[in-house]
């Protein structure tokens, strides 16, 4: 068995990893181009979002390299990535890519006993010991933890750069050395030295860096080509930001933590009291918490189509207006004209610069 799966920002280094340590033959697809888009969108339904085009195109280059097993987690809905799985492999069985499907549900949906089931036909079930899956999965788990709290403060420290680009470079070759990386005790030695690196970047503490929330739909906010690379183009204006989506995120709040997630999605915030599917709740949370935190602002970014966050979308004025936040939310698709969103970004953040200034500075 060998097995594929679509691409969620760097999940595919912690696939690997643990496939590694499973033995696992795993084919890692090509990381998302126009040429993996323009495929899935060739055979993707034409109403369906990005993200489906994107894995869709994933999983047909996963298949081609030789692939003859899709592995993909989903969700209990009413998010449509609930429908992902039997639509996918309706479209690529319809078009010649056929392969074996583990979908892999959450708890509230199929329950644990069914969930470990099929969790157990990837890694071999009886023939793998329990005890190495694991310790696998543990560490891996603080592979991912560890790559992510590295991440965060890097986000933060680059507002305050004196030479700007120098995280960036220290976080890139950081993910660099863990793909080539042998074991997960590797992978780990890996981010504590690079850890150590970002502390030993020279910082202005004076300076009064522009700081935004990332919020939205989790795809948009994971998938680097999904978004157009937006990270790295705030790392290189200097703004520091944080978002609180992430892989990590997502297994705690999916797999380690449900009841409490459930237990947070059904207090009622004044805008949004219930919860409509997706991480539209999370969004409006989001936005609530990054003004009692003092940023300076919230961008929003969703796939088109996207309906929890376009429900978000259509409340978003009314809270900039009472929380007096101001809200930019850029809506993927495509369409990739790299141009446009560059010029809405650079524009938010030139005015919440300016806004900043009146606002110590009085001009």
């Amino acid at each position: 068995m060998k097995i594929t799966f679509p691409h969620l920002g760097d999940a595919y280094i912690a696939v690997r990893l643990l496939c590694n340590e499973m033995n696992v033959d795993c084919i890692v697809p090509p990381l998302n181009t126009m040429e993996t888009l323009e495929r899935g969108s060739r055979y993707s339904p034409e109403e369906i979002c990005l993200p489906f085009k994107l894995m869709a195109g994933n999983l047909m280059e996963g298949i081609e390299n030789g692939a003859d097993t899709v592995v993909m987690v989903s969700s209990n809905g009413p998010c449509r990535l609930g429908e992902y799985g039997e639509l996918l492999k309706s479209v690529l069985d319809k078009n010649g890519y056929h392969a074996d499907w583990i979908l892999l549900d959450t708890v509230q949906a199929i329950g644990i006993r069914e969930l470990l089931k099929r969790a157990g036909l990837v890694w071999g079930g009886k023939k793998r010991s329990k005890l190495k899956l694991l310790g696998a999965l543990k560490g891996v788990y603080k592979v991912i933890h560890s790559l992510e709290r590295m991440e965060k403060e890097i986000h933060f420290r680059c507002g305050y750069e004196i030479e700007r680009g120098r995280l960036k470079a220290i976080l890139y070759k950081c993910k660099k050395d863990i793909c080539h990386s042998d074991s997960i005790n590797d992978a780990l030695k890996i981010i504590e030295n690079y850890s150590d690196k970002v502390k030993e970047i020279p910082l202005d503490r004076e300076k009064n860096p522009v700081k935004v929330v990332l919020t939205g739909e989790i795809f948009s906010l994971i998938e680097p080509f999904g978004n157009q690379y937006l990270e790295d183009k705030l790392m290189d204006m200097g703004v520091s930001f944080s978002k609180r989506i992430t892989i990590g995120w997502w297994i705690d709040t999916t797999f380690v933590q449900p009841l409490k997630r459930a237990r947070m999605m059904s207090k009622k915030n004044g805008f949004l009291n219930y919860c409509i599917g997706g991480y539209a709740k999370d969004t409006v949370e989001e936005v609530i918490e990054a003004k009692k935190n003092h940023y300076d602002g919230v961008i929003q970014l969703l796939p088109l189509g996207c309906m929890p966050e376009i429900v978000v979308k259509s409340i978003m004025p009314d809270m900039a207006e009472e929380l007096d936040i101001k809200i930019l939310t850029v809506v993927f698709d495509e369409m990739n004209g790299e141009a446009g969103y560059i010029t809405r970004i650079e524009a938010f953040i030139d005015m919440l610069q300016r806004r900043k200034q009146h606002v110590l500075y009085g001009y």
